[in-house]
C-alpha cells in the first residue's frame, strides 16, 4: 500500500480483509474483561453487603419515626473505601486489555503487510492468521506492551491533577482576583481565563502526551524493544507529524466516545431486567438495586467497547508504518 493512500482508509481495508483475528481479538478481551471485571465488581457487592442492608434498615427506621434520612450516610465511608480497592484494579483490567488490543492489531497488520510482501499465492505467503496463531505472535510482547500502557497513563495523568488543582486553588480563592461566579456575581474574564480555559489547556497536554506515545506498542511489536526505548521511538516518529498524529487519536477518541455512548444506551435495557432480578433475590432491596442499575450501562459499555477500539489499534498500527517510512513492508520479515 502506498503512501497516496489515506491511512484510515488502509487502516479500514485491513480491518476489513482481517475480520476474524482483529475482531476475534475484541471477543476474547471482552470475555476476559467479563469474567475478571465482573467477578470483581461481584467481590465488591459481597463485602459491601451489609452496608447496603443497613442503608435499607436505617432508611426504614426514618420513614417510621417520620424523620429526614440521607441515602447511605452512615454507609458512605465504607462504600468509598471499598470502591478505592476496585477502582485500581478495574484500571489494571482495562490496561491489559488495551495492552492485548494494541499488540494483536499490530500483528495484524505486520501479517497484512508480510502477505503483500510475497503475494498470496506465492508458495512462501504465511497462512491464515488463526486466533491460535495470534495468540503465539502476540505473547512475546503482551508483557512489555503492558509496562508501556501503565508508562503511558503515568505520564498522561500528570496533567489531570494539575487542573483539578487549579479548579481547588480557585475554588478556595487562592487566585489573587480569581472569584468564583455565583447566582448573582457573573463570571469575570479572570475567572474565564484561569477557572475554564486553563485546566482544559492543561487536560489538553495530557491527551497530547498520549499521542505522542501511542505508536508505542506497534514499535514494540516491529523492533522488539524494550518499553522505554518503544516509548522514545514512538515520541521521535510523532515529531515531524505532531499535527497528523494529534488529528488521529482525536478521531479515534471521538469514535471509541461515541460507541460507548451508544453501548451505554443499549446497557440500560439490560440494566432494567438486572435491577428486577436483584429486587426479586434480595427481597426489594432498593439501596443494592440502584447501585446496580447505575454501573450496569456502564459495564455493558466497557465489556462490548474492544470491538470499537480494536480497528483504532489498526490504525495506529498504519500510522506508524507511514512515519516509519515503510520499514516494515519493505522487509517483509514475520513477526514473532
Amino acid at each position: 500500500m502506498t503512501d497516496d493512500t489515506p491511512v484510515v482508509a488502509e487502516a479500514l481495508r485491513i480491518t476489513g480483509r482481517n475480520r476474524r483475528p482483529v475482531f476475534g481479538s475484541a471477543v476474547l478481551a471482552g470475555a476476559a474483561a467479563l469474567l475478571v471485571g465482573g467477578g470483581i465488581v461481584a467481590g465488591a457487592f459481597a463485602v459491601s453487603w451489609g452496608l447496603f442492608l443497613e442503608a435499607g434498615r436505617a432508611a426504614e427506621l426514618a420513614i417510621q419515626d417520620e424523620d429526614s434520612y440521607v441515602a447511605y450516610a452512615d454507609q458512605w465511608d465504607g462504600l468509598v473505601k471499598v470502591a478505592f480497592c476496585v477502582y485500581p484494579l478495574l484500571l489494571l483490567v482495562a490496561m491489559v486489555s488495551i495492552a492485548w488490543l494494541l499488540t494483536t492489531q499490530a500483528v495484524t497488520v505486520a501479517y497484512a503487510r508480510e502477505r503483500a510482501a510475497v503475494g498470496t499465492g506465492a508458495a512462501t505467503a504465511p497462512g491464515a492468521l488463526t486466533l491460535r496463531a495470534l495468540w503465539r505472535r502476540s505473547r512475546p510482547h503482551l508483557g512489555v506492551a503492558l509496562r508501556v500502557q501503565l508508562l503511558t497513563l503515568a505520564c498522561a495523568l500528570v496533567p489531570g491533577p494539575a487542573g483539578l488543582l487549579v479548579l481547588v486553588a480557585v475554588e478556595l480563592e487562592m487566585m489573587p482576583g480569581v472569584v468564583w461566579p455565583t447566582y448573582h456575581d457573573p463570571a469575570t474574564v479572570q475567572f474565564i481565563l484561569v477557572g475554564r480555559i486553563l485546566p482544559v489547556v492543561i487536560w489538553a497536554l495530557g491527551f497530547v502526551l498520549m499521542a505522542r506515545f501511542s505508536l508505542a506498542t506497534t514499535v514494540r511489536v516491529a523492533d522488539s524493544s524494550s518499553a522505554t526505548a518503544a516509548m522514545r521511538r514512538s515520541w521521535t516518529l510523532t515529531r515531524t507529524a505532531r499535527l497528523r498524529t494529534t488529528g488521529i487519536c482525536l478521531l479515534s477518541t471521538v469514535a471509541v466516545a461515541v460507541a460507548f455512548m451508544v453501548l451505554k444506551w443499549l446497557g440500560t435495557y439490560v440494566a432494567h431486567w438486572a435491577g428486577l432480578f436483584m429486587l426479586a433475590t434480595t427481597g426489594d432491596n432498593q439501596w443494592v438495586t440502584g447501585v446496580l442499575v447505575i454501573i450496569t450501562p456502564v459495564a455493558v459499555a466497557l465489556v462490548l467497547l474492544p470491538l470499537a477500539l480494536a480497528p483504532m489499534g489498526v490504525l495506529l498500527a498504519c500510522l506508524r508504518e507511514r512515519l516509519d517510512g515503510g520499514a516494515g513492508e519493505a522487509s517483509g520479515a514475520p513477526i514473532g
